[in-house]
C-alpha cells in the first residue's frame, strides 16, 4: 500500500492532485449479511489466501494519514448482492509540498 501511495504522491500535482481509492472494508456492524461475509472472508484470507486472491477487508484511511495525505471524503457502500462485502471509497490530496519525502530507493 505504501508503494502505491509513494507513486501517487510523486505523480500527482501537490495542490490540484486527487487520489481516489476503493476497497473492501470491515462490515461487521453494517448488517448480518456483511457481518457473516466479512467473517468468512477473513477466515479464507488467513487459511486459503488464493481463494480470495490475497484480498482482505481493511481500512485505507490510516495508511493515508500516516503519510500526511489530506482525506477529503470517505464513503462506505453496502452491497446489493453477493458477496455482501462493505466497501469504502476515499478521495485524498497529496501531502503538502513541505511535507513531501524523498523517494525510497
Amino acid at each position: 500500500m505504501y508503494a502505491v501511495l509513494d507513486t501517487a504522491e510523486r505523480s500527482l500535482h501537490p495542490d490540484r492532485g486527487l487520489l481516489l481509492l476503493s476497497g473492501i472494508t470491515w462490515g461487521y456492524r453494517r448488517s448480518l449479511r456483511t457481518f457473516l461475509m466479512t467473517l468468512v472472508w477473513e477466515l479464507l484470507y488467513r487459511f486459503a489466501r488464493k481463494t480470495v486472491g490475497g484480498c482482505r477487508p481493511q481500512r485505507l484511511v490510516p495508511y493515508l494519514e500516516s503519510r500526511g495525505w489530506e482525506v477529503i471524503k470517505v464513503v462506505e457502500t453496502l452491497p446489493s448482492g453477493f458477496p455482501w462485502m462493505a466497501s469504502e471509497v476515499i478521495a485524498a490530496r497529496p501531502p503538502p509540498q513541505a511535507a513531501r519525502r524523498e523517494p525510497h530507493g
